[in-house]
């Protein structure tokens, strides 16, 4: 078992979340952080795709030291969706090793747990938080790494913070296939979808009007952001698989549905809303669920 190199600039701050599975043990971890370490947390509770808004919260926070900690019942589908945003450097760790090994080489600023931890989960969350970059660690045999490696980390590290940034000078990287899969051509992914149609009435953030055909159907899905609906014409169904509630709109109705949460969407006759999201509108399928009724 490696033995943490213990970092006095302990991260000030940790962005948390987990799925379903992960509640319980999120929510003790959170206690710790709070009341033994004295670490502020802000909780963004639970959702199924939870990493997502932390991996996006976190890459805002680049550069400052906040960092991001995942509870979700398998630790690298969460290390996947966190790993989406610029800056965003998320390993799943099951043992101490790990921790340190994540630190020490990857600079990462999400750790990623499942409740399959158990009891060592705050020994492996203590030794994440407590390892420095390029500190020794089981790789190096606990052995500090010689200076060419630290050179070859140090650029490795240079290139990760750069992945998903679109950079405008000459030589840049705009079209590597990394990077292209981090910038996809937003906004406009109602065009993905059979039927649907946009017509964008604001940047940034974005608002737009959205027609969809009758019987169009939106797959599961969840946004990275909140976003308000109104709608001015037709009839259409939201199933929020997240909450599992069903809502039923006309002419007039509003609807709020909260970044993360995975919703599906019906259009029973031809329909035109407004919608408005409340930061980047990037969107993400899901798995399909079944809804709560047709």
């Amino acid at each position: 078992m490696a033995t943490p190199t213990t970092n006095t600039a302990r991260s000030a701050k940790i962005i948390a979340g987990a799925t379903p599975f992960g509640a319980t043990l999120k929510d003790a971890l959170v206690s710790f952080l709070r009341e033994e370490l004295g670490i502020e947390v802000i909780d963004l509770g639970t959702g199924h795709s939870i990493a997502a808004n932390v991996g996006l919260r976190v890459s805002s926070y680049v550069g400052s030291g906040v960092r991001g900690l995942v509870v979700c019942g398998v630790d690298s589908i969460g290390s996947m969706l966190a790993n989406k945003f610029p800056g965003a450097s998320a390993t799943g760790c099951r043992s101490i090793d790990e921790a340190v090994d994540a630190r020490s080489i990857c600079d990462s600023n999400i750790l990623v747990l499942s409740p399959l931890a158990g009891g060592s989960a705050k020994d492996i969350l203590l030794a994440w938080l407590d390892t420095a970059f390029k500190s020794p660690c089981p790789v190096s045999n606990g052995q500090p790494w010689s200076d060419d490696v630290q050179e070859s980390l140090d650029r490795f590290h240079i290139k990760m913070t750069k992945i998903g940034v679109l950079d405008s000078e000459p030589g840049g990287c705009i079209s590597c296939a990394i990077c292209c899969l981090a910038n996809p051509q937003v906004p406009d992914p109602f065009k993905m979808i059979p039927g649907g149609s946009v017509k964008i009435i604001q940047e940034n953030p974005t608002s737009a009007t959205v027609k969809f055909k009758a019987q169009s159907v939106e797959p599961a899905h969840h946004h990275t952001s909140g976003h308000e609906q109104l709608v001015l014409k037709g009839k259409m169904s939201v199933w929020n698989l997240s909450k599992k509630k069903r809502y039923d709109l006309v002419a007039g109705n509003y609807l709020f549905t909260p970044g993360g949460h995975v919703h599906m969407v019906k259009y029973h006759e031809d329909t035109k809303f407004f919608v408005k999201w409340h930061g980047h509108c990037d969107m993400f399928f899901d798995t399909a669920e079944k809804a709560i009724d047709e």
